[in-house]
């Protein structure tokens, strides 16, 4: 999605502590005036995927690589494995040999779980088919399955994962978008996210890109069956008579599709906003345009066609080399495609880019307007210790900087409200340096638990070959426990003393008003070139400086919003923030 209008804001957080160290002990943070401590409450996991905050008052988390699926008590920090399915899978992480994305991935619990149904949905790839080497012409064939086991409390199995229904095994896999996020609604019925498979690029570019294929289950939302349909056989069993796909013919013929056109949607939740329960789904976008979607029975969310709105910052009309492909296709117009197909835009972006802007992108993936959406979920009314200002809001955790929360309107839930804070904003961003792969919410809703990746490496251009493990994070195969405190009173900014060895660039505060203070990453190339932009496209402000960390007199420009650009000296663009003078 594009960014819905020009007033909507980015607000970049004012950080009063440092970023989480890799130490065990707790630390108290502050992120836009609210106090939080963090901890750890588990260590060492390999690849953590999914973090559940289960009914029987235990995290459940999923290791994507080990293929383990444990539980940790949220307080005392114990924890278990209770299933290990390294075994049931037939291929291994061998020299020149590619894993697949994810791996052990989505888990769901049954909503009745304490009340006799104690099922547990599991998503993982499981076979692959033939050999998958590096390689422009050498699409990776993995096979995904969702297994439905029980957890008994009683007998000689209890308190184990027992393995049980596989609702389907046929699912397509891949090195690329898997998605793999699962969740159950409020009809009782199982909503699972397959990607695309990254079909069209890097090694897969051969790969035909089927998100538009209605008969393929590629690039969709799918829905399932909580229990077994008697009245059916084999796969057939599990798919829900009310699905939408075929329109005609029998029940025995349909599919598991329920909506269609996305890339890569990682993120899966429902929420309810003043009585109205909807699916919200976060999809991780190409160079630009990750998006918030609602998710809707038949709807086509565009992709590969069209990134976020159909306003043609992809298209093959206005001269740029590098922003007419799409998932290998050349893009002609977004705005005909949508109108042609009648598809359904995306609620939120996280953003926009102007055609010129992508056009002059280069190849590095963290340097992109976008954030990597690893998951998604919803913090409800009805939490009794809510975090102030947080009921009915979107939490969309980041690969590439920490968290993000979207306040929603209270009308319908189907807009963010960007006017929920004192300063005008619609993004508002927590725990930057962290890559969180997903989030849970307990009970209360003072108390939050993020997933942080095992390394920072991609499942695209780095596909996962060798180790996948080259690129370093913070907070390494942690589970981390961040705990409410209070809320500060809002006073006036004081500038900060600079961190030696940062792990990412800092522009604050923001909004501004006389001054713009950055601190960049120790050791950048120089010389730094820093541009303002306004909202027409105009270059408004520039500047070169060879300082790491250095202050921007503001007084030249007006009051308004600006997209604020830094490049190294290498002219490799480090970092792009919407920034509001006032």
């Amino acid at each position: 999605m594009k960014s819905r209008s020009l007033q909507s804001r980015l607000l970049v957080a004012i950080v009063l502590s440092c970023v989480f160290s890799s130490d065990t002990f707790s630390q108290q943070v502050t992120w836009n005036n609210q106090v939080f401590r963090v901890d750890t409450l588990a260590e060492n996991l390999s690849y953590p995927w999914e973090i559940t905050y289960g009914p029987d008052d235990s995290i459940w988390v999923t290791e994507a690589r080990s293929y383990k699926v444990r539980k940790i008590h949220p307080r005392n920090k114990g924890n278990r494995v209770i299933a290990n399915l390294i075994n049931d899978k037939n291929f291994t992480q061998t020299s020149g040999q590619i894993w697949p994305q994810g791996g052990m991935m989505g888990l769901a619990i049954h909503p009745n779980f304490n009340g006799g149904d104690r099922y547990v949905y599991v998503a993982y790839v499981y076979r692959r088919n033939g050999t998958c080497n590096n390689g422009t012409g050498s699409p990776c064939n993995f096979n995904t399955k969702i297994v439905r086991f029980l957890y008994p409390d009683t007998g000689s199995r209890r308190y184990t994962l027992c393995y049980g229904d596989t609702l389907i095994s046929s699912l397509t896999g891949s090195n690329d978008h898997n998605s793999g996020r699962m969740t159950i609604g409020p009809d009782n019925l199982l909503y699972y996210s397959i990607g695309d498979m990254g079909a069209g690029q890097f090694n897969n570019a051969s790969r035909t890109n089927n998100a538009q294929v209605l008969t393929s289950n590629e690039g969709k939302i799918l829905r399932f069956n909580l229990k077994p349909d008697a009245s059916q056989t084999g796969e057939a069993r599990w798919i829900p008579d009310t699905n939408p796909y075929p329109g005609s013919g029998p029940v025995t013929s349909k599919t598991p599709v329920y909506s269609f056109g996305h890339r890569n949607p990682q993120g899966l939740v429902w929420g309810t906003v003043n009585a109205v329960s909807r699916l919200y789904s976060s999809e991780h976008g190409d160079k630009s345009d990750d998006e918030v979607n609602i998710i809707n029975s038949t709807a086509n969310y565009g992709w590969p066609k069209v990134a976020g709105l159909g306003d043609n910052n992809y298209n093959s009309f206005d001269g740029f080399a590098n922003n007419n492909i799409l998932a290998g296709q050349t893009i002609g117009r977004e705005d005909t495609f949508c109108t042609n197909q009648g598809t359904t835009a995306p609620m939120f972006s996280l953003f926009n880019a102007t055609a010129a802007s992508i056009n002059g992108l280069g190849g590095d993936i963290f340097t992109w307007p976008t954030i990597a959406p690893s998951s998604i979920d919803f913090y409800k009314d009805g939490y009794s210790n809510a975090i102030p200002g947080w009921r009915n809001s979107i939490l969309v955790p980041s690969l590439k900087h920490g968290l993000f929360r979207l306040k929603l309107k209270m009308t319908n839930g189907a807009q963010v409200d960007s006017n929920s804070t004192a300063s005008i904003t619609d993004t508002i961003p927590y725990f930057h340096g962290n890559r969180i792969r997903d989030i849970a919410i307990n009970p209360h809703g003072d108390t939050l638990y993020i997933a942080i990746d095992s390394s920072g490496n991609t499942s695209g251009p780095t596909g996962g070959f060798g180790s996948g493990s080259a690129t370093s994070t913070v907070n390494a195969g942690r589970i981390l426990r961040i705990v409410y405190l209070t809320t500060l009173a809002i006073r006036d900014y004081i500038p900060e003393r600079p961190v030696n060895n940062r792990t990412y660039v800092k522009v604050y505060p923001n909004p501004a008003s006389k001054t713009l203070y950055v601190q960049s990453k120790r050791g950048m190339h120089k010389p730094l070139r820093v541009e303002f932009w306004d909202m027409s496209g105009k270059l408004s402000m520039n500047l070169t400086t060879t300082r790491d960390n250095f202050a921007i007199g503001l007084e030249g420009l007006s009051r308004g919003v600006y997209i604020f650009k830094m490049y190294n000296g290498f002219g490799v663009l480090m970092t792009t923030e919407k920034i509001i003078i006032q």
